[in-house]
C-alpha cells in the first residue's frame, strides 16, 4: 500500500504546518481551462493497444514540491477545512507553511504550439549491444500517414494535418467545434480559457528514431532524446522566423505574450502571476503516429505522448536570470521551453486535452503499473481521452473530466454532507455548471494507518521524515555561527530507509536566506558518504540502524546560516523515511543548539517532519465520497458513443476493428482515498487515490465463460432508478449480448460488497462508515436528480 506522505502532516500537526487559502487577490482575470509520463496506451482485449509510455522516475524538485504542497491542500478540502469561493468552489492559491501552491485555475493561457515533421539525418554510429541503437530511416515528414483501410474503423486520420487544421483544434472557440479551447471551457464551466499561435511545420535534423527510439539501458538516454526534440524543434523554428525577415527583437515581443505565469512560484510571495523566464504552455506535435498508437511505420522508433521538463538543472546553472532550473533558450531571446507536453501527428483533441490536464496539474488516474482499475472511460485521465462518436473518430472527442479532478482545478461547483447524517442534495449534471450543485462531497471519518519504524537513538521520541513517492520534506532552522572561527559541526543519529539510487538524505546550507541550497559532504559511521543521482553529496539506501552522521560547518564560521535535513524521493518505489534523533550543532568546542525531539519541534520549520513517540508512527488520512450525476450531455454524450472493444482478434484483416458500447447514466460514487498516492490497483487491490464504485460490481463475461476487458467491466458503475441498457461486444468476432441489469439506486457502505474477488483491480473496497447514499429522484432525462445522504442503519 502506498502512503501519502508529507500530504499527512499538514492534516496532523497543525503546529507545524499552517494552511491558508487565500482569497481571488492572487488569482488572474477569470475565464477557463507529471508524472507526468507518456498517455496511456490502452488495454485492449487480449493485450494492449501499444503499451505503457515510459514513465519519468525522477521529477524536477520544483514539481516535487509542488504535487506535496498540492497533496497537503487537497487534504484539507477533503476533510472539509477550507471555506469555498462565492461560486462554490475551491480557493485559487493555498498556503502551506511558507509555501505557496495553486489551486483553482481561473484565467486565460496561452498556448504556444509547434508543429515538427523528421529530417534525412541519420544516427547510424552510436551503439548498444554492439548494434546501431537509433538507425531507421529517414524522416517521417507529416502528411505521410496513410489512409485506414475498410476494415480498419479505429484509426484516427485526415488527408491534411495542415496549419490551418491544427489552429482550429486547438484554438477554435465556434459554439459547438470540437477543440482543446472549447473542451476546457465546457469543463470549467467558463471559468478557464486557452488562446494562442500554431506554428508551420518546422524540420528538426534527425529521423524519428534518433529521438524516439526505445533501444538502450532503462532510463538512459529515453527521456534526453525526447529533450533534443523539442530543442531542436524550436530551434528549427526561430531559424526559421530569423530567415523569414523578422528580427530577433520581434520574436523576443512575441514570446513575452506567452510568459505571464509563475509556474513554481520562484519569488516564494503566493503571486502566480509575473513572468518567470519560461513560455507557460507549450505544445510539441510530431510528424507521424505516435507510438501511444503503435508508432505507425515507425513502430518502435515513434515518440511516446507525453508531458515533462526539457533539461532540468538541479545545479542551478542553467536558464534565465534568477530562476535557473534548466530549459532550452530559444534562440538568444532570453526566454526558455521547459514544461511541455507533446503528441503525435493524428493524436486528436481527446490526447491532446489528457496531457494539457498534466499541464494544469492534473495525474493519469490509470494504473501506472500495468493492469486495469475500475476508472476508465469515466474520466479524461484515464481512458475517456480516447472517445468518439463513430467509424475512425476515436480520441478525437474526449469525455469529461472527473469530479476529483474539477474539484481541485476550482471548476466544481459542490455540496459538503457528512457520514452517517441525513442530508438531501438534488444534483445538476457534472459535465458544467447548473443551477444546481454538480456534486457532493461525503466527508468520512479519516483512515488510521501504523508505520513500523525504528526505536529512538535515545529517550522516547524521534523526528521523521514520512514516507511516499514525490517527497520534499525538510527540517530547517537558523544557526547563529557569528562570533565563531575554530570549527563547527552539525552531529546526528540517522536511520534512513530510502530506494537505492533514486531517493536521498541530505545536509544543505544556506546564507540567502534560503533561495539556494548547498549540500555538505560528510561522514556516516566516519565513513564519507556518496553522491546522489545530482552529483550532490547524500545518503540513499538502508541504513539498517541509527548512524553517527557528521557534517562539518566551517565554512560558514562567522555566519548566520540556515541548515536543513532534506528527504527527497522520486515519482515511484520508496521505503520507509528517515529518523532523526540525539542532534547537536557545536561550534568552538561549544554547544549551539541540541535537540533529541523531545521538547516539540524547538524553532524548527518541519516541513513534512514530524515528532513519533516510540517506533509507531499512527497516522490518520482523511477519506471522502465524491458524488457525481453523469448525463449524456455536452462531452458527457460521448461516453454513449465512444467506449470501445477489439472484439476481432485473430480474425485475419479485422484487428482494428472495434465494439462501440455506452456507459451508462446516473449516480457515480467515487471513494477518496488519501492513505494512497495513485490509482496502482494491481499493487493495492481493492484501493487507491479515488476510485469509482461499481453498481454492478459482478464482473461482466463473455458468452464463453471470459471476463471482458478491464474498461467494460464498470460501464454500468452509477447508481440510478432504471436498468441499464444492453448491447452486443465481441470476442475473436463472436458476439454475446449484454443483457440489461436492475436498478440499483442505493450505495451502502455498511452491507454492500462492491468487488468481485474475480476480478479485484476494478472493484473497490469501501468503508464501513454507516453510510447511505440513495437516488431518490431523477427528472429532465437525469439532469435534475435528488439524492439523499444518511445513515445505513
Amino acid at each position: 500500500m502506498r502512503r501519502l506522505s508529507a500530504a499527512l502532516a499538514a492534516a496532523l500537526t497543525t503546529s507545524a504546518i499552517a494552511a491558508t487559502m487565500l482569497g481571488a487577490t492572487a488569482e488572474a482575470a477569470p475565464v477557463k481551462p507529471e508524472t507526468v509520463s507518456g498517455a496511456q496506451a490502452l488495454a485492449a482485449q487480449n493485450g494492449s493497444e501499444g503499451r505503457e509510455g515510459p514513465q519519468q522516475k525522477t521529477l524536477p524538485q520544483q514539481e516535487v514540491l509542488r504535487q506535496s504542497l498540492q497533496s497537503k491542500a487537497l487534504e484539507l478540502v477533503n476533510k472539509g477545512a477550507v471555506a469555498k469561493t462565492a461560486d462554490g468552489t475551491v480557493p485559487p492559491v493555498a498556503k502551506i507553511g511558507k509555501d505557496y501552491v495553486q489551486l483553482a485555475k481561473k484565467r486565460t493561457d496561452k498556448v504556444f504550439v509547434i508543429l515538427a515533421q523528421f529530417g534525412n539525418e541519420v544516427d547510424n554510429s552510436t551503439l548498444y549491444n554492439g548494434v546501431p541503437r537509433y538507425g531507421g530511416t529517414p524522416g517521417p515528414q507529416h502528411n505521410t500517414i496513410p489512409q485506414p483501410g475498410k476494415d480498419d474503423t479505429h484509426t484516427f486520420w485526415q488527408s491534411d494535418f495542415s496549419r490551418d487544421y491544427y489552429q482550429k483544434m486547438f484554438f477554435d472557440g465556434t459554439p459547438g467545434a470540437n477543440s482543446l479551447r472549447n473542451y476546457y471551457r465546457t469543463q470549467s464551466s467558463g471559468r478557464y480559457d486557452v488562446d494562442g499561435t500554431v506554428s508551420d511545420w518546422v524540420t528538426v535534423p534527425y529521423n524519428e528514431a534518433r529521438y524516439g527510439s526505445n533501444k538502450g539501458p532503462e532510463g538512459s538516454g529515453a527521456w534526453t532524446q525526447a529533450q533534443e526534440f523539442i530543442r531542436d524543434a524550436f530551434d528549427a523554428w526561430y531559424k526559421g522566423e530569423i530567415a523569414k525577415g523578422r528580427s530577433a527583437a520581434d520574436i523576443k515581443a512575441q514570446l513575452a505574450q506567452y510568459d505571464v505565469e509563475d509556474r513554481y512560484d520562484h519569488l516564494h510571495d503566493g503571486n502566480f502571476n509575473q513572468p518567470d523566464g519560461y513560455l507557460d504552455n507549450v505544445i510539441v506535435v510530431h510528424a507521424g503516429v505516435d507510438e501511444t498508437w503503435g508508432g505507425g511505420a515507425q513502430g518502435a522508433d515513434a515518440l511516446w505522448a507525453h508531458r515533462s521538463w526539457d533539461f532540468p538543472d538541479p545545479t542551478g546553472q542553467t536558464g534565465p536570470a534568477g530562476n535557473k532550473i534548466g530549459g532550452t533558450e530559444i534562440g538568444d531571446t532570453g526566454y526558455y521551453v521547459y514544461d511541455y507536453l507533446q503528441a503525435g501527428e493524428n493524436s486528436g483533441v481527446g490526447l491532446f486535452s489528457h496531457e494539457f490536464g498534466h499541464n494544469l496539474g492534473l495525474p493519469d488516474l490509470y494504473p501506472l503499473t500495468g493492469g486495469d482499475n475500475g476508472v476508465s472511460f469515466w474520466s479524461l485521465m484515464s481512458s475517456a481521452s480516447y472517445l468518439g462518436k463513430g467509424r475512425n473518430t476515436t480520441g478525437e472527442f474526449p469525455g469529461d473530466l472527473d469530479a476529483w479532478s474539477k474539484l481541485q482545478l476550482g471548476w466544481l461547483n459542490y455540496d459538503e454532507g457528512q457520514a452517517a447524517t441525513t442530508s438531501s442534495h438534488t444534483l445538476g449534471v457534472s459535465s458544467y455548471n447548473t443551477d444546481q450543485a454538480q456534486g457532493v462531497l461525503v466527508h468520512l471519518p479519516p483512515g488510521t494507518t501504523t508505520t513500523v519504524l525504528a526505536d529512538p537513538a535515545e529517550g522516547q521520541s524521534q523526528w521523521w521524515s514520512n514516507t511516499g513517492d514525490n517527497l520534499d520534506n525538510a527540517l530547517t532552522r537558523t544557526v547563529d555561527l557569528t562570533g565563531k572561527s575554530a570549527s563547527a559541526a552539525l552531529d546526528t543519529a540517522a536511520w534512513w530507509d530510502v530506494e537505492q539510487g533514486y531517493d536521498f538524505l541530505t545536509f544543505e546550507a544556506s546564507t540567502d536566506n534560503g533561495k539556494s541550497w548547498t549540500a555538505l559532504p560528510g561522514t556516516a559511521n566516519g565513513v564519507p558518504y556518496g553522491k546522489t543521482s545530482a552529483n550532490i553529496p547524500g545518503l540513499t539506501g538502508t541504513s539498517g540502524a541509527y548512524e553517527q552522521v557528521h557534517v562539518p560547518l566551517d565554512a560558514y564560521l562567522g555566519k548566520q546560516v540556515q541548515v536543513r535535513i532534506h528527504v527527497t524521493s522520486d515519482s515511484n518505489t520508496h521505503g520507509k523515511g528517515v529518523l532523526i534523533d540525539a542532534l547537536k550543532i557545536s561550534a568552538d568546542g561549544a554547544t549551539v543548539f541540541a535537540d533529541g525531539a523531545e521538547n516539540g519541534n524547538q524553532g524548527w520549520d518541519t516541513r513534512g517532519f514530524l515528532i513519533v513517540n516510540g517506533k509507531n508512527a499512527v497516522q490518520q488520512h482523511p477519506r471522502a465520497y465524491l458524488v457525481e450525476n453523469r448525463r449524456y450531455v455536452g462531452y458527457g454524450a460521448y461516453l454513449k458513443t465512444g467506449p470501445y472493444n477489439f472484439g476481432y482478434w485473430g480474425v485475419k484483416g479485422k484487428s482494428n476493428v472495434i465494439d462501440n458500447y455506452p456507459y451508462q447514466e446516473g449516480v457515480l460514487v467515487w471513494l477518496w482515498d488519501t492513505d494512497y498516492l495513485d490509482n496502482n490497483t494491481k499493487d493495492h487491490l481493492g484501493g487507491g487515490l479515488i476510485l469509482p464504485v461499481d453498481a454492478h460490481p459482478t464482473v461482466t463475461r463473455f458468452g464463453d465463460g471470459t471476463m471482458v476487458g478491464g474498461r467494460a467491466q464498470t460501464y454500468d458503475a452509477p447508481f440510478s432508478l432504471k436498468p441499464t441498457t444492453g448491447f452486443n461486444l465481441h470476442s475473436a468476432g463472436v458476439t454475446t449480448t449484454i443483457g440489461t441489469e436492475p436498478a440499483v439506486p442505493v450505495f451502502n457502505d455498511h452491507t454492500g460488497k462492491y468487488l468481485d474477488p474475480a476480478f479485484p483491480q476494478v472493484g473497490v473496497n469501501v468503508p464501513d462508515t454507516n453510510t447511505k447514499i440513495e437516488v431518490v429522484r431523477e427528472t429532465q432525462a437525469g439532469k435534475l436528480t435528488t439524492i439523499k445522504v444518511g445513515p445505513a442503519s
